[in-house]
């Protein structure tokens, strides 16, 4: 004896930031796919409204996934993005397949999630998941967000690039110098650096060199992940120390007749000159003119290092305490002509090494 009146419907709204989160990831080709046990209908309504599907019906269920050979089956999960009505063990085989090919993050919350939680490569829940779901995680998300992983990823990749660039410059820097210090020992009858300016061209190259954490990160480096390749650095960095210790006998050989001093100040300049446009030429893949601008930490810092290096030959404290010589004006001519020789030719092996080098190793 019921009257009918009418009915209610329930929806689960998308997020507003859902479909430019989903834009961000293609930028940075991360494949997003929906694993879920609702209908197809829901789950294609859903994909379609957030722009991951054109058309609501390109879904796949479990039951008909199952029903595939081996060899289709690993094609569609990686063609398809939506799966619905697929079960828990169903979720563990789609991961087991993706992970053949890529490496696979799964965000879940429910106990059901737990299995696909233990394969992914990265398991992800949010705060307010099932206590089984938290336990098989690698990482707890605070806000119940897809943008905040899509940050994550790239805030990692822009940490693992200037990773990189630091090993890459300060690998280069220290070969060259040891290079040069090893060979200068056999014909100088003097240290080429006495320790107390070792110490402190250590401790003005590290400025900028801490500053490189700040760096900007151009979009093209955002674009795949990357691996470490300890070969490719040890390679550009035993070229560019080389670029270095060329440079570094040169300035031997225009003061290889003059005092101590005088050669010791010479060489101090160079190499935090050298060591500074050395950062600014490994920053980008790009030809310095095209790279974009540093961050201001980097461009502050550096211009601290260079300022105080250049400055402290000419005071009181430089010439007492660190035994520099004042600078002549023919001296500073000689080292801007080699800092803009070294700086062209280490523009020259960057270039060299990223065309016939890395693009050679990319088409193996």
């Amino acid at each position: 004896h019921l009257q009918f009146i009418g009915l209610i419907a329930f929806e689960d709204v998308l997020k507003p930031t859902a479909k430019a989160t989903l834009e961000r990831a293609r930028a940075l080709n991360v494949q997003l796919k929906i694993l879920t046990g609702d209908s197809p209908e829901v789950a294609g309504a859903t994909a379609h409204a957030a722009g991951l599907v054109r058309d609501p019906c390109d879904v796949i269920t479990g039951s008909a996934l199952e029903e595939l050979s081996y060899e289709k089956r690993r094609r569609v999960v990686r063609e398809r993005a939506v799966f619905a009505r697929v079960s828990p063990r169903q979720k563990y085989d789609i991961i087991k397949l993706l992970q053949e090919t890529s490496e696979v993050g799964f965000l879940g919350e429910g106990i059901n999630d737990a299995p696909a939680l233990k394969l992914a490569n990265v398991a992800m829940v949010v705060s307010g998941a099932s206590d089984i779901a938290r336990e098989s995680a690698d990482v707890v998300l605070l806000q119940k967000n897809l943008e905040t992983i899509v940050d994550g990823i790239r805030e990692g990749r822009a940490i693992f690039a200037n990773i990189l660039k630091y090993l890459k410059i300060t690998l280069a820097s220290n070969f060259g110098n040891f290079y040069s210090v090893a060979m200068a020992s056999l014909f100088l009858p003097f240290v080429p650096l006495l320790p107390i300016q070792i110490l402190l061209l250590n401790l003005l190259s590290d400025f900028p060199m801490l500053a490189l954490a700040t760096d900007r990160v151009e979009a093209r480096e955002l674009e795949r992940p990357k691996q470490y390749d300890v070969r490719s650095v040890v390679l550009i960095a035993t070229l560019l120390g080389a670029v270095s210790s060329a440079f570094d006998f040169m300035l031997f050989g225009i003061f290889f007749r003059a005092a101590p001093e005088t050669l010791r100040t010479a060489w101090f300049l160079l190499s935090i000159l050298t060591e500074v446009a050395l950062i600014y030429s490994l920053r980008s893949k790009l030809p310095f003119f095209r790279a974009g601008k540093p961050s201001f930490w980097l461009a502050l810092l550096s211009g601290l290092a260079v300022g105080v290096a250049m400055v402290l030959p000419f005071t009181f404290i430089g010439r007492e305490w660190f035994h520099f010589a004042m600078p002549t004006a023919e001296f500073s001519l000689i080292i801007g002509a080699l800092l803009l020789g070294y700086f062209i030719a280490t523009e020259i092996v960057k270039r060299w090494y990223h065309r016939h080098i890395v693009e050679s190793v990319r088409e193996r």
